[in-house]
């Protein structure tokens, strides 16, 4: 009789941790952007929940990313604190910086909005209502190399010039480094990035001359495009994760695809992701490629200019209204 008892015991208190009855306490990590917030309501779940889909929800118990040496909140969007999102995403972008940062000592990654602390209605923003979207900043160089830290988003073209901008360039190796660290990271799963088709095709042409691995190159491919119906994402990357595993009440929007994949790239099967607190997305038809692996190897940066002057370009223009990030997905 007793040791039936205590089996209950047992398998009681495992329910109660496994349900998140017990709220734990705001683990701040030392050196890391992020600070876990702890989860509102008994059954909340350790990385809060995000309610909803990303066009019409909320966030409960959400985490909030803060800024560090190697992270930075663009200066434009750093009013109302929309900082907040699902443990898996702000992780996620505090893991890509830190990856970048190791590939290039100098180089600090930039943000703009995620959510707001308990999710919903943005101004200027169809989508980031339930803490699973984020706007990350593409990375700029002056002309002999030196990253470029304006205050709100620059708009760039195909050729990596930036129209609004002269003496400002598109950095393809930072940019494709934090491409990689969020394709191949080992716990979110990415369901999109948007960006505008012809730089997604000077990523994906970088990538290949760098010799990346297929695997990784396919899967940004089916992540990196550009949505119907909205602007083109010119001036920055807009990344969504999944909706973790057994969460109740999260809403998937149906997945995206390109009307016209890329030849080379059209067709293959996503690799293990490894541990993943996601629902993985579904698996493409095709033939069988490598697994992915967890990190791109670090590549050489090719010189595209050849003005060897390391002074940076003239101010960029005043910051203009921002921008409605009226993505479809």
């Amino acid at each position: 009789m007793r040791a039936a008892s205590l089996a209950f015991a047992a398998l009681a208190t495992t329910l109660t941790f496994s349900t998140g009855a017990f709220p734990r306490a705001a683990p701040r990590h030392e050196g890391s952007g992020r600070t876990a917030r702890a989860g509102l309501g008994p059954a909340a779940l350790r990385f809060g929940r995000s309610i909803g889909s990303p066009t019409e929800g909320h966030l409960l118990g959400g985490s909030h990313l803060d800024e560090t040496p190697y992270l930075r909140v663009v200066p434009v969007y750093t009013a109302n604190d929309v900082r907040w999102g699902l443990e898996p995403l702000v992780t996620m972008i505090d893991r890509a910086a830190r990856q970048v940062r190791r590939q290039f000592p100098d180089a600090i990654t930039s943000v703009g909005h995620l959510s707001r602390e308990g999710g919903g209605d943005i101004d200027r923003h169809r989508s980031h209502e339930s803490g699973r979207d984020a706007d990350v900043a593409f990375f700029i160089k002056s002309a002999g190399g030196r990253q470029l830290l304006p205050g709100h988003f620059i708009p760039f073209r195909g050729d990596g010039t930036a129209p609004t901008w002269p003496g400002a360039f598109f950095d393809d190796a930072k940019n494709w480094a934090l491409v990689s660290a969020f394709v191949t990271d080992p716990d979110a799963h990415v369901t999109h990035l948007f960006v505008a088709v012809p730089l997604r095709a000077r990523l994906l042409a970088y990538a290949e001359r760098m010799g990346v691995a297929p695997a990784i190159r396919v899967r940004a491919a089916e992540l990196l495009q550009q949505p119907h119906g909205s602007l083109p994402h010119d001036d920055h990357f807009h990344v969504r994760i999944g909706c973790p595993a057994r969460m109740g009440g999260c809403v998937e929007n149906p997945a995206m695809r390109p009307r016209h994949p890329p030849p080379a790239l059209a067709h293959g099967r996503r690799g293990p992701q490894g541990r993943s607190v996601v629902t993985p997305a579904p698996t493409a038809h095709g033939s069988t490629l490598p697994p992915l692996p967890t990190q791109a190897p670090p590549a050489a940066e090719p010189r595209e200019h050849d003005d060897d002057s390391d002074s940076e370009p003239d101010a960029p223009p005043a910051a203009m209204t921002a921008p409605i990030d009226d993505v479809d997905g």
